[in-house]
Order: C-alpha cells, then sequence, then structure tokens
C-alpha cells in the first residue's frame, strides 16, 4: 500500500503518527547513547550496512566501522558530549522507509585536552523498518558552524571561529567602543 493510500484513512494516519513518533524516539536514542557514552544503544539503532558520513570525519560503509570511532568516543572518560537535535522533519517514503532531516547543535568539553567544541549543522537521514523497529540506515551530518577553543589557565582562546575550513590563525579583532 502506498504512503497516500494509507493517509487516506484514519488508522493509516494514525499509523504514519506512530511510524514518525518511533522514528523521532529512534534518533534521540541514538544521541542519548552517544553522549552517555553507550556503544550498545548506538549500535543498536544502526542497520549492519549503515552509511555514516559526517563532515570532519571519514566516511563510514558499515555499523561495524563506525562503532569503532563511537568506542573510542565512549572510553574518553575527561569528555562529554551533548548532542540537542531538534526541528524534525521525517517524511514516510514507503510501508517501511523514511528519509528525515534534523537540525543538530553539539557542544563538547574534553578534560584532558582542555578543549571547548561548539558545532551546529543538519543532519540528513534514511530510516528503514525491520520487524516492528525503525532504524538509521544513513545518516549525514553538515557543519553550517564550528567554533573551536582551548583553554590554558582558565582562558579560553579561539582556534576555529566560522567553519571547520576557517583559517587555523584566527585573530580576534577588538571591539570599537
Amino acid at each position: 500500500m502506498s504512503v497516500a493510500a494509507r493517509l487516506d484513512d484514519a488508522a493509516g494516519r494514525l499509523r504514519a503518527l506512530q511510524d514518525i513518533d518511533a522514528i523521532e524516539t529512534l534518533k534521540a536514542r541514538y544521541w542519548r547513547g552517544v553522549d552517555s557514552k553507550n556503544p550498545a544503544c548506538v549500535e543498536a539503532c544502526l542497520t549492519a550496512d549503515a552509511v555514516v558520513d559526517f563532515e570532519g570525519l571519514p566516511r563510514f560503509t558499515s555499523r561495524a566501522a563506525f562503532m569503532e570511532i563511537v568506542r573510542r568516543g565512549a572510553a574518553r572518560a575527561q569528555a562529554w558530549d551533548m548532542h540537542h537535535g531538534h526541528n524534525p522533519v521525517i517524511t514516510l517514503t514507503g510501508a517501511d522507509s523514511a528519509e528525515g532531516s534534523w537540525d543538530i547543535f553539539y557542544y563538547g568539553i574534553d578534560v584532558a585536552s582542555s578543549t571547548l567544541v561548539q558545532m551546529a549543522g543538519t543532519y540528513s537521514d534514511r530510516y528503514v523498518r525491520r520487524g516492528d523497529d525503525w532504524l538509521i540506515a544513513s545518516t549525514t551530518m553538515r557543519q553550517s558552524s564550528l567554533h573551536v577553543q582551548t583553554v590554558t589557565g582558565g582562558v579560553a582562546k579561539t582556534l576555529i571561529f566560522g567553519r571547520a575550513d576557517a583559517p587555523r590563525d584566527f585573530q580576534p579583532q577588538e571591539n570599537p567602543a
């Protein structure tokens, strides 16, 4: 049955709303798994052949390859990640498939390296239903802004301001009074 046909009746509309809610919950569970350093949770959100393409990282063509970087991140005891996803737009593309986009605000604190990272961007995802569960089949993130600082003696110094491809010798301008 096509998505349009499903939406023609009340039961179909209810199922569509339930599917969209399940996908939004899946993405929240994924981010919570990353932020709480729970690789098993992250892994359970992805298909085995998931493609992960995040700007600034290598492109991963399987869940197993991506999980290596997730496990390394989870091992950073003095680092905290905070993903804040919002403005979801989920489109059902079939009975067992969907696409979605999300705005993301990320803030990271790494005490061990004395680094602060603030990033904003957009996720574009593809989702599939396997049995009763929705999973992430592919996820792509593109940055819209990036701010990286190092902290020495309690003073933060900006290293990157604007985007990852910004000049590395950023010098803040004096504020005219």
